[in-house]
């Protein structure tokens, strides 16, 4: 039986929210919200201050690549419209996933100013998620040859993911020009885009780990971080929020990091993540009339 339209997104906002409580209730029966609340109250402001700029340096690039994105089909924003609705889009994937989502709201804007490149700009979307995603597994692969991980045959392990993320991305050139010839020309240039954005996160991770006051196994919290990064691009939760709490408690029971700093820097990253969203709600009433002028 098909669910009428008007429920759909109701109850996908109710899946995503029980996804959500079991996230949680699986983190806190393994550790103590007091630990967490131990490392949270010890946070140096000055290091969280430089992660909140960081990680708003990261959405600033991202906006840009996104707009490569676009103006390879003919949708020509200005940079100052086009970060306007990306901050927007941030605002509502945070705070009203139970909606269309931020994704969704640029292309009910765009198609109103661009009505016959309503497909195009949903590929742009989805090759911007891409993009981010062989960004983060490049990265993942290049802190596996650093962080000593606990397996068997590491080192062949090692040559076997360079030699994959070295494939996935010529694979991902190739493919573009082939299927998707528009984005072709942009292609390494958004790819470059999507490693600064990923590396300025990482540098926001540094940030929130020095917050905390943790110096040791800084590599393996990062790699936690990239693979945490992966869960939460997937839409099954609220914001990310519970995907990557688990992925940051598995990851460091796998790899003898601290449990409690491990998941206070995931819920550091969430609320800074927070902060730096909110302001798009500023901008809402602004953003037709922004892509308008752009």
């Amino acid at each position: 039986m098909t669910l009428p339209p008007r429920l759909r997104a109701p109850l996908l906002l109710l899946l995503k929210l029980g996804l959500l409580a079991a996230a949680l209730w699986f983190v806190f029966r393994r550790i103590s919200p007091r630990q967490i609340g131990q490392v949270l109250a010890s946070v140096q402001l000055g290091w969280l201050g430089l992660a909140v700029g960081l990680f708003a340096a990261s959405k600033w690039l991202a906006a840009r690549r996104l707009n490569y994105f676009q103006r390879a089909i003919g949708v020509d924003l200005s940079e100052a419209a086009n970060l306007r609705l990306y901050w927007l889009g941030m605002f509502y994937n945070l705070f009203l996933p139970g909606g269309i989502g931020g994704d969704g709201y640029k292309v009910l804007v765009l198609r109103r100013a661009y009505p016959t490149k309503t497909a195009a700009l949903v590929r742009a979307l989805v090759l911007d998620r891409v993009s981010g995603l062989l960004a983060l597994g490049v990265l993942l692969v290049a802190l596996a040859w650093v962080v000593p991980l606990p397996l068997p045959g590491l080192w062949v392990w090692r040559g076997v993911a360079g030699l994959g993320a070295a494939g996935l991305l010529l694979g991902g050139a190739a493919v573009t020009e082939r299927w998707f010839a528009p984005f072709g020309p942009t292609y390494w240039r958004t790819q470059g885009l999507a490693l600064g954005v990923q590396a300025a996160q990482l540098l926001c991770t540094l940030a929130l780990l020095a917050a905390t006051h943790t110096v040791a196994q800084q590599p393996a919290y990062l790699l936690v971080f990239l693979a945490s990064s992966v869960a939460a691009a997937l839409p099954f939760t609220v914001g990310g929020a519970g995907a990557r709490e688990v992925v940051f408690l598995l990851g460091a029971q796998w790899l003898g990091l601290d449990a409690a700093v491990s998941v206070s820097l995931s819920l550091l990253f969430y609320l800074l993540s927070a902060a730096v969203a909110l302001p798009g709600a500023l901008v809402g009433e602004g953003s037709w009339n922004a892509v308008e002028r752009g």
